[in-house]
């Protein structure tokens, strides 16, 4: 089976004046693509602090680069987890550089496509849903508080905490997944 992508996007202010969600893929040839497959993301920074578009651009774009400088010889799971720490060490270096973006965070979720698998890597609460034979199952846990007043706060995020613990998961492909992000 190979891999055969369709992409779309599409994003909804809600009630605040600017959005802050910033969404990427890198799709590469042939041999790269079979090395170190197919990676899309989706970002949303937190919208009540400063910097929350600049954190979930700036950590899509750097993941999406730096994903493909890791050694080839890393698992796809060591390589994700080292560019993500990396992202949330840049994003609290800038939160502490400049207290205009004190407190900036965003949400990551990551869906890599390699040969006959997945693989996931998730923190905050924007989520990965698979479509497989008419069913569609939610792939990915929201990190907020379980108290019905604190559900839109998030537990962890990228730029949160020195210590960012991301959720993985993985599984094999079937012909016709479909994938939302």
């Amino acid at each position: 089976m190979s891999l055969k992508f369709t992409i779309g996007e599409s994003s909804v202010t809600g009630p605040r004046e600017r959005n802050e969600d910033y969404t990427g893929a890198a799709m590469p040839s042939n041999a790269q693509l079979a090395i170190k497959g197919a990676l899309f993301a989706v970002a949303d920074g937190v919208g009540g602090n400063a910097g929350g578009r600049e954190a979930a651009e700036m950590t899509v774009r750097t993941i999406l680069a730096d994903y493909y400088a890791t050694p080839d010889t890393w698992s796809a799971h060591t390589a994700l987890e080292r560019v993500i720490e990396a992202a949330n060490r840049w994003v609290l270096a800038q939160a502490n550089a400049n207290y205009e973006l004190a407190g900036m965070a965003t949400t990551l979720s990551l869906l890599l496509l390699k040969g006959q698998r997945y693989l996931i890597a998730h923190v905050g609460d924007t989520r990965i849903y698979r479509l497989r034979n008419r069913v569609l199952e939610q792939l990915t846990t929201d990190h907020v508080w379980d108290r019905p007043d604190m559900r839109h706060v998030l537990k962890r995020a990228v730029g949160l905490d020195k210590n960012l613990t991301v959720d993985f998961s993985e599984g094999q492909l079937q012909k016709g997944d479909v994938f939302a992000i």
